[in-house]
């Protein structure tokens, strides 16, 4: 707890931040994090090489933005900075290794900025329009971040009024997404499930409040809380997919389905 304090202290953040608790759920994913190492590895390694395949298909001649990158932990930096001209990582607040790994690099940048563009009001939801003018930009990534936008953001409203903004702001991201004139990729929770005492699954949720994600090209397991973090009794685990390239079309069976 008291390293979580001085954390809490010395992580600079967007001002909002401190009064919204998001700077304290971000230092609560840190704690998280170092309990679970082993837990996560295989979950921060498949991000990695999923950000990678993505970034392959992008011009390196110019900027690579990697949203939710406060962290670091699932963002393949060093081979970014390597492969692109410049790289911006984007993120309400940044750790002080994230920081130190930027000025290291020299070509990386750390931009403290609401990709929402809606907090810390949420009135309206805004569509977001950061990047839309940038020429620059050659390939964005959204890591492990869509289901995280609205859980601060809502906690103190209604449930029936939470999930209608969440929703609201899960859809705004992914449209922005899509507007954006270069490859973007998505790494994000498909599904919550709660394991019971044997691991099989006793409930799932939608991380996403009914928002339809893009078609995925690959999944995967994030053992986000094992037995024992939550209850003695419960793990929590979130199923992940990765898009290449949102802006890609659905394949026609795809879309034929949702007709």
């Amino acid at each position: 707890m008291i390293r979580e304090a001085l954390e809490w202290l010395v992580t600079p953040s967007l001002p909002f931040a401190r009064r919204s608790g998001h700077l304290s759920e971000f230092v609560a994913i840190a704690a998280r994090r170092r309990r679970h190492r082993a837990a996560w590895a295989s979950h921060e390694a498949r991000s990695r090489a999923a950000v990678l395949r993505a970034a392959a298909a992008a011009d390196p001649d110019g900027t690579a933005v990697i949203l939710g990158a406060g962290h670091l932990y699932d963002v393949p930096l060093e081979e970014l900075a390597t492969r692109f001209r410049r790289v911006r990582l984007v993120d309400l607040a940044f750790s002080t290794a994230t920081r130190r790994a930027a000025r290291r690099l020299g070509n990386v940048t750390c931009l403290r900025r609401d990709v929402t563009e809606s907090l810390p009001s949420l009135a309206p939801v805004a569509e977001p329009r950061f990047l839309l003018g940038e020429p620059g930009t050659r390939f964005v990534a959204s890591v492990n971040l869509l289901s995280q936008l609205a859980v601060v953001a809502t906690r103190d409203l209604d449930d029936a009024t939470a999930d209608r903004i969440g929703r609201a702001l899960v859809q705004a991201h992914l449209d922005w997404l899509r507007r954006l004139p270069c490859p973007a990729a998505l790494i994000c929770d498909r599904a919550i499930e709660i394991a019971g005492p044997d691991g099989s699954v006793i409930a799932t949720l939608d991380p996403l409040k009914g928002a339809a994600a893009p078609e995925h090209d690959e999944t995967w397991i994030w053992e986000l809380a094992p037995r024992g973090e939550i209850d003695r009794d419960h793990a929590v685990r979130h199923v992940v997919g990765a898009t290449d390239d949102v802006r890609r079309p659905q394949r026609e069976t795809d879309a034929q389905s949702c007709a």
